[in-house]
């Protein structure tokens, strides 16, 4: 292809573009890259009066995407588009591949499954009542109105038409109770809080969130820490909830206007109910926290926090009403040893994480005996930073998908044949024999740089690593046996000098950007 047609090429793919742009447009802004099932369309339109339009899907674009890369020698494109009325636009395409720092990405566009993202869910009917929903917040806003001495106006129900609307948009039909919700009022209207201190969505408003935590639960990439990645935990009855950050049965209905909702969950593991109320955004690092196994049961808990005196009066103007958490809730904490390590689980224990009250230097500390995990039956992660652990078998029989550790004599012996492993972060002063990684089944994110190696050759048997981390002399070792894993996505050179030249060795094309800009042809 030559640059003439790559250019008229990329004119016709913005006059594609423009040609179904909003009434009113002032301005669109689109990335194009290559995704786990296809190009990924990432935009939006800028429209007066009103938040972003976004573009999700644009014909042509993978097409595009396969010619640039084939014309400029890369592995793979990423393009970026802007343009404004009257044929105004940027066009520019990248290599797929990303350099940042010491870290290579080869596939940007890679998102790592998570646990229990696609497992088959709930066969229990919904817990949610629509009549008994509606008592409880009337009687709620009545009982709120006493103490605060006015009564705050709901907004217009939605109409059987719009609510009907909204669920084709979103892809479900939402739970009863909260259907009747909306038939009641579509948002929160005059009042302040309608639901937990937050504002019940307007429908099109829950649209436009679900669509933007869909596509902002894209960003799930091979090179993050795992600790949290890899083994969301957010407290929850054991087996309600998938175990991952985001999911398209996840609907959110409330906001506090600073990234989190209560959502609806209309896609709930074995046990959960759907219509459950999850806690889900921003400030949820941890995966979704489990609120309630419905709507109605949600504002029933709230009427009773009222009638019992859980709550406290704001002097803020307008005044509001503040719900306190009641203390027969609040979980039973383990009780910890000496070493940082639980006595006995607690319900809900699968994370532990020993953190140093000071600066140390890896493996400096007193190793650390892993028995007492015995007792944690349903532990995913251990992080013990800088400690040794010893008694490694302990975690045979446990659920353990992330492990930060230095290594003992032992090495990797005691964890051989683990079937949830998923993620390495080690550490060892002696050469560690990785023969013992080849019966990691769900292996796929390593880091080796604070480990002695004598020989890396084992890696490039492992089929399902996508991440890896050396040092910039192990890398050297690797390439030169090459044996680098087959299905690698990112990798990370640790202390590199020269990460672009290390970066070029592993499949990160050279090669510059390849830019137009300028009008549209009338009427193209």
């Amino acid at each position: 292809m030559t640059d003439s047609q790559l250019e008229q090429d990329a004119r016709e793919f913005v006059a594609a573009v423009t040609a179904g742009a909003p009434e009113g447009w002032t301005g669109f802004e689109l990335t194009v890259k290559g995704g786990p099932g296809g190009p990924e369309c990432d935009g939006w339109w800028a429209v007066p009066g009103g938040g972003p339009r976004w573009m999700r899907a644009v014909a042509g674009a993978g097409e595009l995407l396969a010619a640039i890369a084939a014309e400029r020698g890369w592995h793979s494109a990423r393009l970026t588009v802007r343009g404004r009325p009257g044929g105004v636009f940027e066009f520019t395409a990248e290599p797929g591949t990303v350099l940042s720092g010491d870290t290579v990405v080869l596939d940007p566009g890679y998102v790592h499954p998570l646990p229990e993202e696609s497992t088959p869910g709930s066969a229990l009917p919904p817990a949610g009542d629509a009549a008994r929903a509606l008592a409880a917040l009337r009687a709620f806003l009545r009982g709120r109105a006493e103490l605060l001495g006015e009564t705050e106006e709901l907004a217009p129900p939605a109409t059987p038409e719009q609510l009907a609307e909204a669920e084709r948009r979103l892809g479900h039909r939402l739970p009863d109770d909260l259907r009747a919700l909306y038939l009641t009022t579509d948002g929160s209207g005059g009042t302040t809080s309608l639901i937990d201190g937050r504002q019940l969505l307007t429908l099109d408003e829950m649209v436009e969130a679900a669509e933007h935590l869909r596509y902002a639960g894209k960003f799930r990439f091979a090179w993050d820490e795992p600790g949290d990645a890899v083994v969301p935990l957010g407290p929850r009855p054991h087996g309600a909830v998938r175990r991952c950050h985001d999911h398209p049965g996840w609907v959110p209905f409330t906001t506090d206007g600073s990234g989190n909702h209560h959502a609806v969950d209309l896609a709930p593991a074995a046990a959960g109910r759907p219509g459950q109320v999850l806690d889900i955004g921003a400030d949820n690092y941890e995966g979704p926290l489990y609120v309630a196994d419905s709507v109605t049961s949600l504002l029933v808990h709230h009427l009773d926090l009222l009638e019992r005196g859980h709550y406290a009066l704001q002097d803020d103007w307008p005044p509001y009403l503040l719900l306190d958490q009641d203390p027969d809730e609040e979980p039973e904490e383990p009780e910890w040893n000496d070493d940082g390590l639980p006595e006995a689980a607690g319900p809900d224990l699968q994370s532990v994480r020993i953190t140093p009250r000071a600066p140390v230097a890896p493996l400096d500390l007193a190793p650390l005996d892993l028995a007492p995990l015995a007792a944690v039956p349903r532990l995913r992660r251990l992080d013990l930073v800088t400690r040794t652990a010893t008694g490694l078998g302990t975690l045979r029989p446990l659920p353990v998908e992330f492990l930060r550790a230095g290594l003992d004599g032992a090495g990797l012996a005691p964890l051989a044949g683990h079937p949830h492993l998923g993620a390495l972060d080690l550490a060892c002063d002696t050469p560690l024999d990785l023969a013992p990684l080849r019966t990691l089944p769900a292996l796929w994110w390593l880091d080796l740089s604070r480990c002695a190696v004598a020989d890396l050759g084992a890696l490039g048997e492992l089929a399902g690593l996508r991440y890896l981390a050396l040092t910039e002399a192990q890398w050297a070792q690797l390439l030169e046996r090459d044996a680098l894993p087959p299905a690698l996505v990112a990798a990370r050179s640790v202390g590199a000098v020269a990460a672009a030249e290390w970066a070029a060795r592993i499949g990160h094309p050279a090669g510059e950007s390849y830019r137009v800009e300028g009008l549209l042809a009338e009427g193209g």
